[in-house]
């Protein structure tokens, strides 16, 4: 079972079309929260979420922003699980206020990718090769795994698998970018090599999901969900596998296909 601080029983009012009566039932929702991201004593983001894995979260979120990026940097976490907040203490960090350049990476007004930022996530384990009966076996395992969703219909759900076909970090939440930020935080956290690792999830797959995911140095991802131009576009300059609508027996490999084998 998830934890119980993520969903809640309600009563509502339930119409069926074709029948004279409305029934008065209960039902699980997911609960939603909030977590405010304090860096250095200066507010940086509040982020609707799912209320769990709070220091998995933050982390997360300021390591795929570009703003945290080696671990040797922090200096002091402290999560204030009433107060709903995180605070971290840490150097070399770089100002989200000043110059955030995940957010300028894709060209809000074109579909051009500045090539000088796409050199930054260029990612190097071009030889990592997955089995597809391998992804077809993760993607049931992580669907397995999604006890909160399958509970309440509310949540999205993001892994970290190796290509052995083991999940290794797994995590729910109602945002889908938190649930990368809460995967690839806590492999940040955990000092986990990711530049062999795949990352699943069962959301659509946008330029700034990649974005997130390719600041994580993970060259394959794998979801159920359809990916945007954008995505595929950058995919394909930086050199990720995209796999998209992985469902029963098929799937669809946008970009770099030479890392999977039949």
């Amino acid at each position: 079972m998830p934890k119980e601080q993520s969903y809640k029983k309600i009563h509502f009012t339930r119409i069926i079309k074709g029948e004279k009566e409305k029934d008065e039932i209960s039902d699980i929702i997911v609960k939603e929260s909030f977590l405010s991201v304090i860096l250095n004593k200066e507010k940086v983001i509040t982020l609707k979420c799912s209320p769990e894995d709070y220091d998995y979260l933050g982390i997360g979120f300021l390591y795929t922003s570009g703003i945290l990026q080696k671990k040797e940097d922090i200096n002091s976490i402290m999560v204030d699980e009433e107060q709903k907040m995180i605070k971290i203490k840490a150097k070399n960090i770089y100002s989200q206020l000043e110059s955030s350049w995940r957010d300028s990476l894709i060209l809000r007004k074109s579909n051009i990718v500045d090539e000088k930022l796409i050199s930054k996530l260029i990612l190097v384990k071009r030889f990592l090769k997955i089995e597809s009966g391998i992804i077809f076996s993760l993607m049931h395992a992580m669907q397995k795994r999604a006890k909160l969703f399958k509970l309440t219909g509310g949540v999205h759900s993001c892994a970290l698998a190796n290509q052995q076909g083991s999940i290794m970090l797994f995590s729910e939440d109602i945002s889908r970018y938190n649930t990368v930020d809460k995967v690839l935080g806590e492999a940040f956290l955990k000092n986990i090599p990711r530049e062999d690792k795949i990352i699943l999830t069962s959301c659509r797959i946008t330029s700034d999901i990649l974005t997130k995911i390719a600041v994580g140095r993970v060259p394959i991802i794998i979801s159920r969900a359809a990916p945007t131009d954008w995505a595929v576009e950058l995919a394909q300059k930086i050199g990720m596998t995209l796999v998209g609508f992985v469902r029963g027996k098929r799937m669809n490999i946008y970009t770099h296909p030479e890392r999977i084998e039949v």
